[in-house]
Formats: C-alpha cells, sequence, structure tokens
C-alpha cells in the first residue's frame, strides 16, 4: 500500500482474482467436475467470460498504466511457481 495509489491496488486485485477465478474453474473442470455433478458448458462460459474480462481490462490498463500490468503479471506467476513447488513436494497422503 505504501508504493501504490488505492486505484492501482484495486487493479492489481482485479487481475489477481480473475487468474485464480479461472484457475478454480479450470481445476474444477479437470478434477472435480463428475464429482460435483457440474455442467462443462457453464463452466467453459465463465471461464471465457473471465478471459474476456480480463484482456479487456488489460488493454485498458495497457494504455495508461503498464507497470501495474506487468508488476500483477509478475506476482501472479511467482504464486503460481510457488504453489507448484509446494505442492511438488507435498507427501501423497493415500
Amino acid at each position: 500500500a505504501a508504493f501504490f495509489d488505492l486505484s492501482r491496488i484495486a487493479s492489481m486485485g482485479v487481475f489477481l482474482y480473475l487468474t485464480m477465478d479461472i484457475l478454480v474453474h479450470v481445476g474444477l473442470l479437470r478434477t472435480l467436475r463428475e464429482e460435483v455433478k457440474a455442467h462443462a458448458a457453464i463452466v467453459s462460459v465463465a471461464i471465457v467470460l473471465d478471459v474476456v474480462v480480463m484482456l479487456a481490462f488489460a488493454w485498458l490498463r495497457l494504455q495508461n498504466d503498464p507497470l501495474i500490468v506487468a508488476i500483477s503479471a509478475a506476482v501472479a506467476g511467482a504464486l503460481f511457481l510457488g504453489s507448484a513447488v509446494f505442492l511438488r513436494n507435498q507427501s501423497d497422503p493415500a
């Protein structure tokens, strides 16, 4: 919060939330669809709409504040890599 104003913090929140939402939906399609009886078409539409909103928002932010897009992408990438390393190092509970 010391480095960014509220609009930049909100922009980072939008990017990170949409990224998380897309990944949760993809995980639902890949691993839990049968178990929770999710309709693949509905979840797929949600993914597509999230991507469309993210691309539109990224386009607007790139025109006005490209640094926040780069920082958000770097933070999302670091979180993704960190979680992948964490999950890879976990022992199989079964």
